[in-house]
């Protein structure tokens, strides 16, 4: 049941569920506001790093606070570094770059930048760094070629069904030898 009220501060009438409130809606945000501003006055404390006023319950400023948290921290600073290196999809990645919240990606896979430094050239777009041997994380220069992205699927096919072969074959060696 609804009762018609009067405001407490612009003295219009309102419709409330309640019967003991005191304020309209946009009345209820503007004191809320007020209450809020006063009691922040009558709290205010000090930071015990900086001396900057922070705000009530908090243990530190906001800028001090940002730099204690520890996944704000980047590189060796985070106390989950790792040394700068990876492992994703089975390719080593290198953290090359610190970004400061910019745009791209910090690290960077490792065949890329072996490739890049034997050779002396960037990476040519549409083009991919093959691994002769098939094994990811093998990073040596004389295992990386530079092929085209279209040719590169091609040998990896090949190179999935060369495997499949060989362990079919590995599979009907060890039945020949047990009979």
């Amino acid at each position: 049941m609804s009762a018609k009220l009067k405001c407490q501060v612009c003295q219009k009438e309102f419709e409330a569920l309640r019967s003991d409130t005191k304020y309209c809606s946009t009345c209820k945000i503007t004191e809320g506001r007020k209450r809020f501003q006063t009691y922040e006055k009558r709290h205010k404390e000090s930071c015990p790093l900086c001396g900057k006023e922070m705000l009530r319950r908090a243990k530190y400023c906001r800028s001090c606070n940002n730099k204690l948290q520890p996944w704000r921290k980047v590189g060796e600073e985070n106390s989950n570094w790792k040394g700068g290196t990876t492992k994703a999809n089975g390719y080593i990645y290198i953290r090359t770059k610190r970004i400061e919240g910019g745009v791209g990606s910090a690290y960077k896979a490792e065949h890329h930048i072996v490739w890049e430094k034997e050779n002396n050239k960037v990476l040519p777009k549409d083009w991919v760094i093959h691994h002769l041997n098939g094994i990811k994380d093998d990073n040596r220069s004389e295992n990386l070629e530079l092929v085209d992205e279209k040719t590169h699927n091609l040998m990896s096919q090949l190179q999935l069904r060369i495997r499949n072969l060989e362990l079919e074959n590995n599979k009907l060696k060890e039945k020949i030898c047990e009979s």
